[in-house]
């Protein structure tokens, strides 16, 4: 990740912490706690490594952007 990627992501971490608790925001993190639930059932129910590697990934892509907009203070 290059400079500028890295200062895009962290203006655009920066917008949606600010959002904290309005609908965009909020709409968000329904969002990706639903593809967590969802891929979470992909791997329970995956009969080939191939699946259940696949929705490891997409799981813990939703967890890692849930993390950065999340504010630490949120409960």
């Amino acid at each position: 990740m290059n400079a500028d990627s890295r200062a895009r992501r962290a203006d655009a971490v920066r917008a949606l912490q600010k959002a904290h608790g309005q609908g965009l925001h909020t709409a968000l993190i329904d969002l990706l706690e639903a593809e967590i639930a969802e891929a979470q059932e992909e791997m329970e129910s995956a009969d080939q490594n191939i699946t259940i590697w696949r929705a490891q990934g997409r799981a813990a892509g939703a967890r890692s952007l849930l993390a950065a907009i999340t504010p630490r203070n949120a409960g």
